[in-house]
């Protein structure tokens, strides 16, 4: 039989569960922000009391309508339409300096997802000094046309300071600033952030660096006249914009396409990567590395494998761009894989030390493969090369988008008017662009669901 005396010396304690997640908080045209409690049932009428008085991870959701009002987040919180279409859940930010901002190192883990975000004076969604953030399923479109003079980078979505955050899904269209941007943050983004947040509640920025960001999965078009669509750029010295990933993106007929660069003096730029992306009929060149003053430092950086047609209807007509500014050089570029049509140079090395370009895919269509100097050249087809390198999986790796590419050109014509439009299956090119990511082995993107539960 057995004693219990020997168990008088354990101590038996309740064991530890975690805590119940908060109710969501309901937001609804109907609604009332005096008489509202937020329940499903009796909600409040504005996106800004319910978040103001939600606690640290909860959910406020949004039921369809529009909702004219911008948004401030200073806590970790999930912004999300009820529905996920953002067809039916509009914030209109018309006259107001912002639409959603995320703001602050308490904000860290927020998730925006499933709004159409219009009519904001500066960006759609702000993202400054925040990490771990997900902006997912947006439409941004029509924002940045009354920006404040002096300003930088303002993108439709726009992270200034933020690491290890996630943008994936959305559809960025014709914004006035360009796109999608990722910059650190310091000195000269406070300056920018005080005057475009003039009397709403926006603090100036902190330093912080841009770092191990991912770009993933948007649609990126038509973001005139200034700028470009996607844009990785440094401006504070010790900050920088380094490991991000710009992945799987469909850009088309933007004043530019993907840029990564150190703007001003002492900053960095350092091994970010931008892959299978389809940049299509951008303005002055598809991608362009370069630094802009001295003592900057860019280098490492990869373009790999993406689909690069038709960029320069501006006077310059170039696929890729690797720039340094004076005496100040781009290092250890890599161009690898690439598909280049229609352009009247792939590749332009202006001032790059150790660029390889190897394994690329030249078009007829391309009037010179590259102009500059190159460490190593080799091709996928069409051009004798000093030496060949290509691996078995580049090789049906490139024969993968070789195949996409000539689908996404049947489809895609020059515009009929002067305005540098296009006449394409948008359908198509973003399944394209889906198909080329999911067939490419061995590719780790972060799932949307496990980031925004971090």
């Amino acid at each position: 039989m057995l004693s219990l005396s020997g168990l008088s010396a354990i101590s038996l304690s309740p064991v530890a569960h975690a805590a119940t997640p908060p109710a969501p908080f309901y937001v609804s045209t109907a609604g009332s922000d005096t008489t509202g409690n937020g329940s499903l049932g009796n909600p409040f009428a504005t996106i800004s009391h319910a978040v103001s008085v939600a606690v640290s991870g909860q959910t406020v959701m949004v039921e369809p309508g529009t909702y004219k009002e911008m948004v401030l987040i200073t806590k970790q919180l999930t912004l999300r339409s009820e529905t996920l279409q953002p067809s039916s859940t509009t914030l209109d930010a018309t006259g107001l300096p912002v639409g959603i901002a995320v703001l602050g190192a308490s904000a860290s883990g927020t998730v925006v997802e499933g709004f159409t975000v219009t009519g904001a004076n500066n960006e759609g969604i702000f993202v400054q000094d925040s990490n771990n953030v997900v902006v997912d399923n947006n439409f941004v479109s029509n924002n940045a046309f009354n920006v404040i003079p002096g300003l930088g980078e303002v993108k439709g979505i726009q992270l200034t300071g933020a690491s290890e955050s996630t943008v994936a899904g959305n559809t960025v269209v014709g914004n006035g600033y360009g796109g999608i941007g990722v910059t650190d943050d310091g000195p000269t983004d406070a300056s920018w952030n005080a005057s475009a947040a003039q009397n709403s509640g926006i603090p100036a920025g902190t330093p912080n660096p841009g770092n191990a960001n991912l770009i993933s999965g948007n649609l990126v078009e038509n973001n005139h006249p200034n700028h470009c669509a996607i844009v990785l750029s440094s401006y504070n010295p010790n900050e920088g914009v380094s490991n991000n990933i710009i992945s799987g993106n469909t850009v088309v007929d933007n004043q530019n396409g993907v840029i990564v660069a150190a703007d001003t003096p002492n900053t960095i730029a350092i091994n970010n990567t931008v892959m299978y992306n389809n940049i299509l009929n951008n303005g002055e060149g598809g991608v362009i590395v370069h630094s802009n003053a001295p003592g900057d430092a860019v280098k490492g950086n990869s373009i790999l494998y993406n689909v690069i047609s038709a960029d320069g209807y501006l006077p310059t007509l170039e696929g890729v761009i690797v720039g340094g500014e004076g005496n100040v050089p781009v290092d250890d570029t890599s161009i690898i894989g690439n598909v280049f049509q229609n352009e009247a140079i792939a590749v332009q090395i202006v001032l790059g030390t150790n660029t390889m370009v190897s394994g690329n895919i030249i078009g007829s269509t391309v009037k010179l493969a590259y102009n500059g100097s190159v460490t190593q050249v080799s091709t996928g087809s069409g051009l004798s090369s000093s030496t060949v390198t290509t691996t078995a999986s580049a090789t049906v790796t490139q024969t993968v988008v070789s195949t996409l590419t000539s689908v996404v050109s049947s489809n895609v014509t020059a515009p009929a008017s002067s305005n540098g439009g296009l006449t394409f299956s948008l359908a198509l090119i973003t399944a394209v662009g889906t198909l080329i990511v999911g067939l490419i082995v061995g590719m780790v993107v972060r799932p949307i669901r496990e980031a925004s539960a971090r």
